[in-house]
């Protein structure tokens, strides 16, 4: 079975990558980006899902054709895969949710990340 190792890149540029997140990047056989339309996807080489979004008629048609295909990828090449998100994969991140609801089929790991709330909380000095 492949492994679906889920990251975040953080709310702004590359700075705020974790470096676990870097290392698991630099180590995967294959890496996707939910949306390379972020400041910290540059340099990073990797696919996207840019065009799922432009051809989908909703935002839930959306998130189930990326898990589709993240698990299919998953499946079919049998190696380490990273999927990076914007910001942290555990706030407001319906594709991992339903990734999450996949994991008797998926070997999954998440990395955790600094969020938006986190930028907004330091920000606003709460």
């Amino acid at each position: 079975m492949g492994r679906l190792t889920i990251v975040g890149l953080g709310p702004a540029g590359p700075e705020l990558i974790t470096p676990q997140t870097q290392a698991a990047i630099a180590a995967a056989d294959q890496v996707w980006l939910r949306t390379a339309r972020h400041p910290a996807a540059v340099g990073i080489d990797a696919g996207s899902f840019d065009a799922v979004y432009e051809a989908a008629d909703t935002f839930a048609d959306v998130y189930v054709e990326i898990v589709q295909r993240l698990i299919a990828d998953v499946e079919a090449i049998d190696c380490s895969v990273v999927y990076a998100v914007p910001g942290s994969p555990l706030v407001l991140e319906r594709t991992v949710e339903l990734l999450r609801a996949e994991a008797g089929r998926l070997d999954i790991e998440i990395l955790p990340a600094v969020s938006f709330l986190d930028a907004v909380w330091a920000r606003l000095a709460i």
